[in-house]
């Protein structure tokens, strides 16, 4: 019988785009909290011996011998399965460490930013399901997928808005679970931003759940619920033990049967038959652990809780109850039916996932400014010269050979290092009526504001995932792209938006700041400019389009049930079609703490020219709520509450308000279907 998954929840719940049922996975099951499929997991851990049991809570490092040498699954951790009840061994990466090149083909995480700026979730559920045969084309059944963490992660790993980010985190989840690859949510600490005020996060003070249940762990429990499934990473930013109940939080509260996981060293560490890191990180809610091959007998969970099980410390009834999380995540993916092996390792296979690169930067890249409409460049207005720094000449050559495809008149130039005073930059540069700078960082803004004071017009396009990257020379070029960390799969579609083959789409999945805070600020987040009442360069959600605009009308807002539902048309008054992106910010009532306008929701939709198309989406109610510890609910204060329409978090241009009595609203996952986006 296939193990199908065994969870249910309406997909983006909490208020964001939702997608009709063809959209989603065909894996879900009908109960939030698991219903047959979850008595199915409780009845398999049992069948396990206490041997088995407390083998299965851990991921240890791979054999590799055989068909797994040479071809990077030295590098996996296995968990090992229990063979003679069926249940396989699947393999995974250490996601400890950055992923290996596989016969010479890297596997990078995917390019998160760039993803979110496309605002756009049946791409990142295609992106997950790429990914997915990736993942089996490599043996591996089990892929971390970052953009959501406990903790504060930093906007260069998951933006900088929990709903944005659970949503489409949580769709690349169901495309991977739709691949029967199991997604963990959570990041690491390599992936963390640098903060322009030099604040470093606090990694050591003791967080209760209940008090990231609006913060991080929104994030988290709406990508689990749009994925319909999946697990947890803690321990990647911090120990797991940091945030303190957070098992009681995922199964109790939220009725979530699946696992948590560690990373190595994230559940603790173990020392000379020391039991206590061992009941942390249980007490903390791991149910898994990641054991790296240099660890030896350091790890919680193997020798340690052997022990402490024998001593009493540990109820085998705990260690069951983390084995019935353990399987219900595999089921959820139906990877125990259908698991990879290392025979379908295919030597030099093209990666799926990469063949969405390219669309990924071709919805993503954002058209920050465009002053004298300089892009698209016009082919007609002679030869552009493509100015760049020795380090970025490989990407630089393949961007001007796609824009030579593309029917442009291109030069490139490479610049010697430390460029900026006339005279230092190539000769060609004096002469160039349109100049192309790509850059990727702040040492080429004394190049970039010399090239501008020489008189030509500039366009710069920047390659790098840096929300808070210095722009001095902003008022003296004309035009600025946002293009992301680059990869070579950007040249043609970047090519295509420069030439204006493909319009600009994008939209800031951050705020860009130009390295300048308000004064105190430890987050440059949109909500904390708000509260400064100070504009940031480039605001959360920001995009400008070169091909035409849409105008935004008739916000109407209704209550239904834990939901509020906001209708609005969109009009294309211009002759080509535009991809609009109106999003839904939710104030609170000025008395009530967090007034601060968050994004509550969005759709992305193409509008032909001259038409009309009216969009309904949902909020729910939990995005105006105050965690409830006691209750476990969110409880929503009577009052007046503002729902504002945009095309950015400070381009509001219609408004609604809606009165609310005070209510709560449920704090488990929600698997009751709500009305999904129309268009009428």
């Amino acid at each position: 019988m296939r193990h199908s998954a065994i969870w249910r929840a309406t997909a983006l719940c909490m208020g964001a785009v939702f997608l009709p049922p063809s959209a989603m996975p065909s894996h879900a099951a009908a109960v939030a909290g698991g219903g047959t499929g979850a008595a199915h997991a409780a009845d398999m851990a049992v069948r396990l011996q206490p041997a088995e049991q407390q083998a299965v809570v851990q991921a240890r490092p791979a054999p590799v011998s055989g068909a797994g040498t040479g071809m990077g699954l030295a590098d996996l951790l296995a968990w090992p399965g229990v063979p003679r009840l069926g249940l396989p061994v699947l393999r995974m990466p250490d996601f400890a460490v950055p992923p290996p090149p596989v016969t010479g083909i890297a596997h990078p995480p995917l390019p998160w930013l760039a993803l979110a700026a496309t605002w756009d979730p049946d791409l990142a559920r295609r992106a997950g399901s790429a990914r997915a045969r990736s993942e089996w084309q490599q043996a591996r059944a089990v892929l971390r997928v970052g953009g959501v963490d406990l903790l504060p992660s930093g906007r260069l790993q998951a933006g900088e808005d929990q709903v944005l980010a659970g949503s489409m985190a949580g769709m690349i989840g169901a495309g991977l679970l739709a691949g029967h690859v199991l997604p963990v949510f959570g990041s690491v600490a390599r992936e963390e931003h640098a903060r322009a005020d030099g604040a470093a996060p606090d990694r050591t003070t003791q967080v209760p759940a209940a008090g990231l249940a609006s913060q991080g762990l929104l994030g988290v429990a709406m990508a689990l619920e749009t994925a319909h499934g999946g697990a947890i990473l803690c321990g990647g930013l911090a120990p797991c033990q940091t945030v303190t109940g957070l098992g009681a939080m995922v199964h109790d509260t939220w009725r979530f049967p699946g696992m948590v996981m560690a990373p190595p060293g994230g559940a603790g560490v173990a020392r000379d038959g020391d039991i206590a890191p061992t009941l942390a990180a249980v007490a903390a809610g791991v149910d898994m652990e990641q054991v790296a091959a240099d660890e030896g007998s350091r790890d919680v969970l193997g020798a340690a809780l052997r022990q402490a099980v024998r001593e009493g410390s540990v109820k085998p009834a705990q260690v069951q109850a983390m084995v019935t999380h353990i399987l219900a995540s595999f089921y959820m993916s139906g990877s125990l039916d259908h698991p990879p092996s290392f025979a379908s390792v295919h030597n030099g296979a093209q990666s799926a996932a990469d063949t969405l690169v390219a669309d990924v930067e071709a919805q993503g890249a954002v058209l920050l400014q465009n002053e004298n409409r300089v892009v698209p460049f016009d082919p007609a207005l002679g030869p552009v010269l493509m100015l760049v720094r020795p380090a970025l000449r490989p990407a630089a050559e393949k961007l001007a050979d796609a824009l030579r495809h593309a029917g442009l008149n291109v030069t490139l130039s490479v610049t010697t290092e430390g460029a900026g005073p006339p005279g230092t930059l190539p000769p060609a540069t004096a002469q160039a009526a349109r100049t192309l700078v790509l850059s990727d960082g702040n040492d080429d803004n004394r190049m970039i504001s010399t090239l501008a004071e020489m008189g030509g017009h500039v366009a710069v396009v920047l390659a790098a995932d840096d929300p808070d990257r210095q722009m001095p020379w902003l008022d003296t070029v004309d035009s600025v792209v946002q293009a992301w960390a680059w990869r070579d799969e950007y040249a043609q579609p970047l090519a295509a938006l420069l030439s204006g083959q493909q319009d600009f789409s994008g939209h800031l999945p951050v705020t860009l700041t130009g390295g300048f805070y308000p004064p105190g600020m430890a987050d440059a987040d949109y909500r904390a400019f708000t509260r400064a009442h100070v504009v940031p360069l480039f605001p959360f959600g920001y995009g400008l389009s070169t091909h035409g605009h849409v105008t935004l009308s008739d916000l109407r807002v209704v209550r239904d049930g834990n939901h509020m539902i906001a209708s609005f048309a969109v009009t294309n008054p211009d002759d080509t079609p535009v991809r609009a992106v109106p999003q839904l910010y939710v104030e609170m009532p000025d008395d009530l703490p967090g007034a601060a306008r968050r994004l509550a929701g969005w759709r992305s939709v193409m509008v032909a020219p001259g038409h009309t198309v009216r969009l309904s989406v949902p909020v729910s109610l939990r995005l105006v709520g105050q965690w409830n510890p006691a209750g476990g609910n969110w409880n929503v204060a009577g009052g007046d509450y503002t729902l504002s329409l945009g095309l950015s978090s400070v381009m509001m241009v219609r408004h609604a308000i809606l009165h609310l009595p005070a209510l709560h609203v449920p704090g488990a996952l929600d698997s009751t279907p709500v009305p999904v986006v129309t268009a009428e």
